[in-house]
């Protein structure tokens, strides 16, 4: 039984690990509860996947043996089959508000009205979650089954493929990945300061840093995809990685250098991976007592009014392996064993053997696979060293970057030629060629005059060339960058034209070796400079 997308996701993962395989013994047909401010995209979803689909005014005719949802709120009358209550979170760790009668309950508890119906069986990850539950209704309490969590078993087992998923998001050595994470509400972090996505990727430099973003499904579901895109638009244009609520925020946390979270199930996940932790807000609709308030007492909180850099590389620096050991050892029994004790407790009330088979229940997460875009422009800061060798390059996407005061540095705007913001396109200082068509079979020279016409505040125009670039300026100089041999790959066109564009400015010489510093990463490239050609 579906009703939110939130619980439909969790349900569908955990029908695929305790039946996958075996659908010659074991049927499952879906049916979907719509009464929910929530249940916008569920049934479409559940269609899309080829589930097959039972109305819902006809499900009680059909015969079940067993009624497996991952919602509480649904309406349990209409089968007949025993229930099995699946979390589509943590425990029981937010107060929410009822659909039915509006006021204040426990999420993850299913509804007064049938908590006496002896044939429910609430699956929690830990017996402090049934002792909570007995607070509320013993009966529930004593059905309920402790089985672990097959999703926290599997953030652990992903994490040995960290370093695929961490390529795939264009985190490589030397750059950090901060994920950000927010549950639904006015309380969460988007809630609290829908401004943080652009806000990180304008502080945090674009060749050290990349930031995925983790949003609870109930924020689409309720303003909509089209606007929660639309919220998001600015950031995914500065490269932001919106990861969809379906699948990849599990990857995604393996991969994370740090998550920057709130009182979610997400950020709760994080912590027990092991993995650094900043609270940008803890909402008042937490559940004290509960293991996420155990991760809210020893986790570091951000603090907005400073800078957001330093405080995320302390939390990587400073991070203890094992800090959130408590927090997660009070949400998690039966490590490593959720997957496996799920399918058990199906199976028998099924009432079928186990089947045998080579391969077990976990499987790890796939690649995950955002909303992203290219980044097409630049604010550029490069600062050359006293010894006149060496120019230090900073980046960050034009389309959230607030220039801040750089004593000494030089600054520029530097876009491609596929910008499709007007204003930035016209306001750039350096020209860069997107890589071309087939089609496109201008030569450098014409390209240049092309991007001077239509770029009337350019500098000067740059391509990228097998080993570095070549720049011509308005003035009819050429200018090519060659990165020499034993460094990294050749830097692109971005960063050997801010080597370019600070020598320039700085009246530094145009030819002869130097140092290009980018974050980690330094390349030596030699420059030369050529006159304006002859007119014929």
């Amino acid at each position: 039984m579906a009703r939110t997308l939130t619980s439909a996701i969790r349900l569908l993962d955990a029908l695929t690990v305790a039946f996958r395989g075996d659908q010659h013994r074991v049927q499952v047909l879906f049916t979907f509860d719509g009464g929910s401010a929530f249940s916008s995209r569920t049934l479409r979803m559940l269609q899309e996947l080829g589930g097959t689909v039972v109305p819902w005014d006809e499900a009680p005719l059909v015969p079940a043996s067993l009624t497996v949802t991952a919602s509480e709120n649904v309406d349990l009358d209409r089968l007949s089959a025993p229930v099995v209550v699946l979390p589509h979170g943590i425990g029981f760790q937010k107060w929410v508000p009822d659909s039915e009668s509006g006021e204040r309950r426990l999420s993850g508890v299913v509804r007064k009205e049938f908590a006496d119906r002896p044939d429910i069986v609430t699956v929690v990850s830990h017996p402090a979650q049934r002792e909570q539950l007995r607070t509320v209704h013993a009966g529930l309490a004593d059905a309920a089954e402790v089985t672990g969590d097959h999703v926290h078993d599997r953030i652990r087992a992903n994490l040995r493929h960290r370093a695929r998923y961490r390529a795939h998001l264009g985190a490589s050595r030397g750059t950090r990945l901060v994920v950000l994470s927010s549950t639904w509400g006015g309380q969460g972090l988007l809630g609290t300061r829908p401004d943080l996505p652009e806000r990180l990727l304008a502080e945090l430099p674009r060749d050290e840093y990349r930031v995925a973003a983790v949003l609870h499904p109930n924020i689409g579901t309720a303003h909509g995809p089209w606007a929660v895109r639309q919220a998001l638009a600015r950031a995914v244009d500065a490269g932001l990685l919106a990861l969809p609520p379906e699948q990849g925020w599990e990857a995604a946390l393996a991969a994370a250098d740090v998550v920057l979270g709130d009182h979610g199930s997400v950020t709760l996940y994080a912590a027990a991976a092991d993995r650094p932790v900043l609270l940008g807000t803890f909402g008042e609709e937490s559940v004290p007592g509960t293991a996420a308030a155990r991760l809210a007492a020893s986790a570091d909180r951000l603090d907005l009014a400073a800078g957001l850099r330093r405080q995320l590389d302390a939390a990587v620096e400073g991070h203890v392996p094992g800090r959130y050991a408590d927090a997660a050892g009070y949400a998690f029994a039966h490590p490593g064993e959720g997957a496996e004790r799920l399918r058990r407790l199906l199976y028998r009330i099924i009432g079928l053997s186990l089947p045998t088979a080579p391969q077990g229940p976990l499987r790890t997460s796939p690649l995950p696979e955002p909303e992203s875009r290219p980044v097409t422009s630049f604010e550029v800061s490069g600062r050359l060293s006293e010894d006149g060798r060496t120019v230090t390059v900073e980046r960050f996407p034009a389309a959230v970057r607030r220039p801040a005061d750089s004593p000494g540095a030089v600054r520029h705007l530097a876009s491609w030629d596929s910008e499709p913001d007007v204003a930035l396109a016209r306001s750039a200082s350096v020209v860069l060629r997107a890589p071309a068509s087939p089609a496109d079979d201008r030569t450098g020279a014409e390209w240049a005059a092309d991007a001077f016409e239509h770029h009337p505040g350019a500098l000067f125009a740059a391509a990228a060339e097998p080993e570095g670039c070549t720049a011509r300026l308005r003035d009819g100089r050429t200018v090519t960058v060659r990165s020499l041999p034993g460094g990294p790959h050749a830097p692109d066109p971005c960063l050997a034209s801010a080597l370019i564009y600070t020598l320039l400015r700085a009246g530094a010489p145009l030819r002869g070796g130097y140092r290009l510093r980018v974050g980690p990463g330094v390349w030596r490239c030699e420059v030369r400079a050529a006159p304006p050609a002859p007119q014929m």
